[in-house]
């Protein structure tokens, strides 16, 4: 009956973890900063113990929107004692510059980390416009 009580418990503080009406369990940590060596935007997402085959990665109206799935590999008769990974679905949307080529981004994960290079497009210089200037004196020929 004791370890009855433990599971039924533990599965009620578990139960903060998991996804509510249709939203993400848990939000990685990331940064996002711009690389002047590579001329890239690099976005590097903190995803330990995720299979990179379970993240999807997706551009659409400059916005970067990373998606997928920690697994709970738990064993089925664990009765945690303490209980701090977050497992489910996460997502994260970073708002990109509109000079970033996404077409030529690569992402590689290594070490528990994911680090995507969006390289930036060099902006065409500014165009001058010219100014015309009309002469106010000259009023229909009258003087």
């Amino acid at each position: 009956m004791h370890d009855e009580v433990d599971r039924m418990f533990l599965e009620l503080l578990r139960g903060e973890r998991v996804p509510r009406y249709g939203r993400a369990a848990f939000r990685p940590s990331a940064d996002v900063y711009y690389d002047a060596d590579q001329n890239a935007v690099i976005v590097k997402l903190e995803l330990p113990g995720i299979d990179p085959e379970a993240v999807r990665l997706e551009v659409q109206d400059k916005v970067l929107t990373v998606s997928g799935v920690r697994s709970d590999e738990r064993h089925p008769q664990a009765v945690y004692q303490q209980m701090e990974i977050t497992y489910g679905r996460f997502e994260r949307a970073v708002s990109l510059p509109p000079e970033v080529d996404a077409e030529s981004a690569r992402a590689d994960y290594s070490g528990g980390y994911l680090k995507i290079v969006l390289p930036v497009r060099t902006r065409p210089p500014a165009k001058r416009i010219a100014i015309s200037v009309k002469d106010e004196t000259d009023k229909g020929g009258q003087a």
